[in-house]
């Protein structure tokens, strides 16, 4: 008995080690279908306005007020033209404006974008501060050209302070009713991680004060912002999500509501993360699940076709590049220091012809096989040339890319490495030319790199012929257990093609450029120099380059 009680008093540290809450304080929420006409102002008060549901679209927004029994009583409640996403606290004050109370006002709101001016004109009655208990007001609709958005006025009906977490993980929850329009709930919270950890994190709501407690996915949906799409992965500071409850909320009436938000540390039983592709295109969602170890009897032709499984790379410093007398050794591998500040998932293969298949519903290669490298696909399809366009100012994707279609699908921000990140999944610690920790002896046939990868000496029985790449985990792994590092098929990188700076921290490359690099040489190279650890093409492949010697591997960056 004491044997159980003191493993359950260990299990319950051990839990709590690794899982860290914080709550919100208690406020209100209404969930009823609000009209214009309900609408009322307070003399003195303040109003919180998000470009978030603008996709940070450049408008400039005023709002005034006109006194309807005497026009020459005008206020301005809020202004804003300096040409940016609005995004901040409104604040007014009719009494230090001498606008008498008990009153009726026209509010004018007047959104202007780079497409159009919209206005919305609505009439208020201004109350007497003691005359009303809760906040309600105005909302703007901007209309943009080949679609609707909506930039919501987010009303501060509740101004929630932060309650301090039980650790240091989570703290500074909060959340904020999206009022007038919608019922959506913006939730925000910070974030202090321990060092190369990363968190599951999860959002939790109550109705009556945490006494019953429930998860906000299955009450509803989790629209995560651009800038935090990958929730998972939390990097230190705020962020915010936004729940739209569902149906249930339609006439939910409370005042003692509130949110929590649960990280719990994943990084010690989470080496490697799974997707379940198995649903294909028509799937609403790819599940995600995590293992802590290679399965008994190693990785199954399902992880090649149906699944997608990535290793978790932790963060570190390494010299990239390669270091003179290297054999094969280019002048645009000068060595320098990288340190990579945040931990990484990277694919353990590159991405097959089936997994490809299940996410867009096309096949391109040229070279057919389920478990092979997809080929033929470019920079651009991948990412998209609209917002995928836009690396490094931003991590965005086309909706419709490949990156785009996985991301919605598992909620998690994927994508193509950056140069520095590659270079260091693939090396895995060493030095050398190839990651086995063996260096190239010849710039023709070498038996090292035939240990490592298809290139165009190896002509080895039962790896696909030395004419064609072959099934993907058919040589030796590097020491992070990642195959086909080397040969195979060249693989997309972010950075647009250039030469290197000098010592950088999560370097991202250009600015811009011509051409997107690749890495890792392709099966049809007949030397091995191009496929080493610190070999990158030199600027001749353009980004929407399609060819047979073209692939890409999937990660996933905090």
């Amino acid at each position: 008995m004491k044997k159980a009680i003191l493993f359950s008093i260990v299990a319950l540290l051990c839990v709590t080690a690794l899982c860290d809450e914080a709550w919100s304080q208690a406020g209100s929420f209404d969930g009823s279908e609000l009209t214009q006409a309900s609408f009322l102002l307070r003399p003195t008060d303040s109003l919180y306005y998000s470009s978030a549901l603008a996709d940070g679209t450049p408008v400039s927004l005023t709002i005034g007020a006109v006194d309807q029994s005497d026009s020459t009583k005008t206020a301005a409640i809020f202004s804003n033209n300096s040409g940016t996403a609005v995004e901040g606290y409104a604040t007014w004050d009719y009494t230090a404006s001498d606008l008498p109370k008990n009153d009726t006002y026209t509010i004018t709101e007047t959104v202007v974008s780079s497409y159009e001016t919209k206005s919305l004109s609505r009439s208020v009655t201004i109350l007497p501060e003691p005359a009303i208990l809760a906040l309600l007001v105005i909302a703007g609709a901007l209309f943009l050209r080949k679609r609707v958005k909506a930039l919501i006025a987010i009303l501060a009906l509740v101004s929630v302070s932060a309650i301090g977490a039980k650790a240091d993980v989570v703290s500074g929850v909060a959340f904020q009713q999206m009022l007038p329009f919608t019922r959506d709930v913006a939730i925000t919270y910070t974030v202090t991680p321990a060092a190369n950890t990363i968190y599951d994190v999860k959002f939790y709501g109550s109705t009556d004060d945490g006494t019953t407690v429930f998860d906000l996915q299955d009450r509803g949906e989790l629209h995560l912002s651009v800038a935090n799409l990958n929730e998972t992965f939390c990097s230190a500071g705020t962020h915010e999500v936004v729940w739209t409850p569902d149906e249930s909320f339609y006439s939910t009436k409370v005042n003692n509501f509130k949110v929590k938000v649960e990280a719990t540390a994943i990084s010690s039983a989470s080496n490697y993360l799974v997707i379940d592709l198995s649903g294909g295109t028509g799937a609403a969602s790819y599940p995600v699940s995590y293992l802590s170890d290679v399965p008994s009897g190693g990785w199954s032709d399902d992880y090649k076709t149906t699944k997608m499984v990535m290793r978790l790379i932790p963060a570190g410093t390494y010299i990239m590049g390669s270091p003179q007398g290297e054999v094969g050794r280019k002048d645009n591998e000068t060595q320098h220091k990288v340190t990579l500040t945040k931990p990484f998932y990277a694919g353990v293969f590159e991405v097959t012809q089936k997994q490809y298949e299940l996410v867009t519903g096309s096949t391109p290669s040229e070279h057919q096989g389920d478990a092979r490298p997809v080929e033929r696909v470019s920079y651009n399809m991948l990412r998209g040339t609209d917002k995928g366009a836009g690396w490094p100012a931003n991590n965005e994707v086309d909706g419709t890319s490949f990156f785009g279609i996985l991301r919605a699908k598992t909620g998690l921000s994927f994508d193509l490495p950056t140069e520095a990140q590659w270079e260091f999944a693939c090396r895995a610690g060493t030095t050398t030319a190839l990651n086995s920790g063996k260096n190239l002896t010849s710039t023709n046939e070498d038996a090292n790199m035939n240990e490592v990868g298809r290139y165009g000496y190896d002509k080895s029985d039962g790896k696909g012929g030395y004419s064609q790449h072959t099934t993907v985990g058919s040589y030796l792994p590097n020491a992070w257990g990642l195959y086909d590092m080397h040969g195979n098929v060249y693989e997309w990188c972010l950075d647009w093609s250039g030469e290197y700076g000098g010592n950088a921290v999560d370097p991202k490359g250009l600015s811009n450029g011509s051409s997107r690099r690749q890495r890792g040489g392709a099966w049809n190279n007949n030397t091995g120099i191009t496929c080493r650890s610190a070999y990158c093409s030199n600027g001749d492949r353009p980004f929407a380059n399609t060819s047979n010697q073209a692939g890409f591997r999937v990660f996933l960056v905090q």
